[in-house]
């Protein structure tokens, strides 16, 4: 999968029209509020004017990101810093979050591949109860990782285990996020699906374990000035080589944006919120900084689109303007994308929200 910058045009540029008072707002967050460690100008004035003056947002919102690296309790409270208004946990949704429909699975042993200490917490809080991590396998299997030369030598047997540990046999699998050590899990990942979980002898005829992965995203917008990889690029990578050894196309599960079970979820959070607080949304408007995502996620789901220039997307000629039609970064997406409204930054175009 060849990445390719984006070739930004504006079509069709037009003064935004009056929009509605009574709305809910679905925001991303890496690109849109913050990139890295630095919030992004803009946005704390914007998020003032959506309060009651106590830190209170007076609109629903719905933080949607397909960000997964803490729970949606410390995202909550981070945001809350940064942004200098109250947000609750159940504001957030994760790209993850989704995982929690998932009841058919949490009784499973399922394999967790991704970073973080607290991934198998993670998992166990969004209701797996029997998550196993690439640390578990290192410790109890520690020869299937023989990609490493010193690794090779230092460990005496390639053999199995008498006896697989009571985790064993896999019954599932979840990319909850980008791994980092790419190799490791790429060889377990394949260990898994060639032998459907059991880590015993090839399985062709067999139907596939299944795949669930988390966030489609190709590359994201971090402080470095050109885009990083992200969990997409990790499965893109992942599934080629499936294929080629074992015959057939990888089969996968996606959550994260632009899915539809994602956007059904933070919807269904965002109505919860419009109840509590007395209102009747009329209008959603889903923004974000990344055209193959949030563009297409919110267009995808009846939502109107906010592209903002302050993340993946930059235009400067941009301030406010309606129907601005880019061409997609994945070099195999050649029609254009057409994004409902676009702004400069999120601020201004809560300003015009409000105004």
């Amino acid at each position: 999968m060849f990445i390719r910058r984006c070739c930004q045009c504006v079509a069709n540029s037009q003064p935004l029209r009056s929009l509605s008072s009574s709305f809910g707002l679905l925001v991303d967050i890496d690109g849109v509020l913050i990139r890295g460690a630095r919030t992004i100008p803009g946005t704390v004035k914007g998020f003032q004017k959506l309060s009651d003056g106590k830190g209170n947002l007076t609109h629903p919102v719905v933080f949607l990101t397909n960000g997964s690296y803490r729970s949606e309790a410390a995202k909550a409270e981070e945001l809350s810093e940064k942004l200098n208004v109250n947000i609750r946990g159940d504001q957030i949704v994760l790209v993850n979050t989704p995982l929690r429909m998932f009841t058919d699975w949490h009784d499973r042993n399922v394999f967790f591949a991704g970073q973080g200490s607290s991934l198998c917490s993670t998992a166990r809080d969004l209701g797996f109860k029997n998550p196993v991590v690439l640390k578990d396998i290192v410790r109890d299997i520690p020869m299937f990782d023989v990609i490493s030369h010193r690794n090779r030598i230092a460990l005496k047997s390639g053999v199995l285990p008498d006896e697989l540990p009571d985790y064993m046999p896999i019954e599932g699998i979840v990319i909850a996020n980008t791994p980092v050590n790419w190799d490791a899990h790429v060889q377990f990942l394949l260990d898994l699906l060639l032998t459907r979980g059991q880590l015993r002898a090839s399985d062709k005829k067999s139907s596939q374990l299944p795949l669930i992965a988390c966030n489609p995203d190709l590359v994201w917008a971090s402080e470095y000035h050109l885009p990083r990889l992200a969990c997409g690029a990790f499965v893109h990578m992942l599934a080629p080589l499936y294929e080629e050894m074992s015959g057939r196309e990888l089969e996968v599960t996606w959550i994260g944006k632009p899915t539809e079970v994602t956007y059904k979820y933070a919807l269904n959070s965002l109505r919860e919120q419009a109840a509590s607080l007395g209102q009747q949304m009329s209008e959603v408007y889903g923004i974000g900084d990344n055209v193959d995502v949030d563009v297409v996620g919110a267009n995808n789901n009846g939502l109107n689109s906010v592209l903002v220039c302050t993340g993946l997307y930059k235009n400067e000629k941009i301030d406010l303007t309606r129907n601005v039609t880019v061409r997609s970064k994945r070099a195999s997406v050649v029609e254009p994308i057409t994004a409902d409204y676009a702004a400069s930054n999120i601020g201004r175009f809560i300003d015009h929200l409000l105004g």
